[in-house]
This record gives structure tokens, sequence and C-alpha cells, in this order.
């Protein structure tokens, strides 16, 4: 009996959603989609060298490669991240991710899955 009026409801509610959607005012904005491009760079290059170059910081800190502006007033990218740069106004970076394991392994496993392993 369950099992029935669960698929009942299930039905119901299906055909209120697909009714919504149908109903819905077109206001005559278009919807975007929304897009996620992860760029897990595990070995690659430093922040240093691409997306966080220290423009202010001294030579020995900041790193070999020069910061180039970007189309956001403040925010600089390395001298080989051009086209990047210039659509820097669409794009998000994000710079503050962290963790608190014990090493990068454990660390790139915590931060792709949201799960800290567990050493025996």
């Amino acid at each position: 009996m369950q099992l029935g009026l669960g698929a009942l409801a299930g039905a119901g509610l299906v055909d209120l959603l697909r009714l919504r959607g149908v109903a819905a005012p077109d206001d005559g904005a278009k919807r975007r989609p929304a897009s996620c491009i992860l760029i897990w760079m595990d070995g690659g290059p430093t922040h240093f060298e691409t997306f966080d170059p220290k423009p202010d910081a001294p030579a020995e800190i900041r790193g070999e490669f020069n910061p180039i502006k970007t189309k956001l007033p403040g925010v600089y990218f390395s001298q080989y991240m051009t086209r990047l740069a210039g659509i820097a106004d669409k794009i998000a970076v994000v710079r503050s991710v962290c963790h608190n394991q014990g090493n990068h392994g454990a660390g790139n496993h915590y931060m792709m899955t949201g799960a800290p392993r567990a050493f025996p």
C-alpha cells in the first residue's frame, strides 16, 4: 500500500513540476547554463607561476615570471596566462583552498571527495 501511494504521489509531483516549467512566465531573460571547470594541476606550476604572481613582492618571492594585468582592476596573472587574463571578468579563480591533512596525497583526496582519508 505504501509503495502504491508513493508511486501515485511521485507521479503527481512529476506532472506538477512539468506544468510549472511550461507555465513559467517568460520575462525575456534568457537562462544561462552554469558551468564549473576544475583545473587540478597536481604536480603542475605553482600559484606564483599562474594565477597569483604577487606583483608587489620581492623578486625572490614572486617567482621568475612577470605579472600581467587582467580585465579586473588589481588582479594579475602570470605572463603566460594572457588569454585567461583577457576574460578574467568572466571567470572565478578560487585561491583559498586548504586542508588540515598531514600530507599532500591525503589533502588531495580530502579536497576532491570532501572526506578525510582514514589511516589505520
